[in-house]
């Protein structure tokens, strides 16, 4: 048996750090250490895998696999779609909620100087839509909260465009057109 020379062994591993310098050895000692890490990660990943392996086999095996079966879609009753229908507001009640549009504005300090209010009316459905129209002034995030507000408190109402202009990019304030679409009745008027 041949008896191991340390003497040589010292001398290779001072020539080895010498010519790597302490940045070379910082990232040799990183590398051997990110080395050792990745192989037991990778022992353990694949004792999960095999084990995981070994119970999806063991379920194919001791159960029998049940038929599929396509879920019917849900019927509608003719009671759901009347009920769907006067869940909407009357045309009653549509100074009321013109009001609640104000109230908002007010709230955020907004001015509704003037809008435009449009009444279309289909011959083909049960709703009637009311387009408005508003002008707004104001920062940026007051109109945002305006229209969060609006969408809040009448749940009927959609916002169906928006054009925000700002007249130079240090101004704070906005201006906006907003148009909203509100649902009612159409046999309630």
């Amino acid at each position: 048996m041949r008896k191991l020379n340390t003497s040589y062994l010292n001398w290779v591993s001072n020539y080895c750090a010498k010519s790597l310098g302490i940045w070379g050895l910082l990232g040799l000692t990183l590398g051997v250490f990110s080395l050792l890490i990745y192989l037991t990660k990778m022992m353990d990943v694949d004792k999960e895998l095999n084990l995981a392996l070994a119970q999806y086999n063991q379920l194919q095996t001791n159960k029998p696999v049940p038929a599929q079966t396509i879920a019917a879609p849900a019927v509608t009753t003719e009671q759901e779609v009347i009920d769907f229908y006067h869940s909407f507001p009357t045309g009653a009640s549509l100074s009321k909620l013109l009001g609640q549009i104000d109230d908002s504005a007010v709230k955020q300090r907004l001015v509704l100087n003037r809008g435009d209010y449009k009444l279309i009316q289909t011959k083909e459905g049960k709703l009637t839509r009311y387009e408005i129209v508003l002008p707004v002034i104001g920062k940026y995030s007051q109109i945002r909260q305006f229209l969060v507000d609006i969408l809040y408190k009448i749940p009927t109402i959609a916002v169906t465009d928006m054009q925000i202009k700002r007249e130079s990019s240090i101004s704070p304030m906005v201006e906006a057109r907003v148009v909203f679409v509100l649902f009612l009745q159409s046999d309630q008027w």
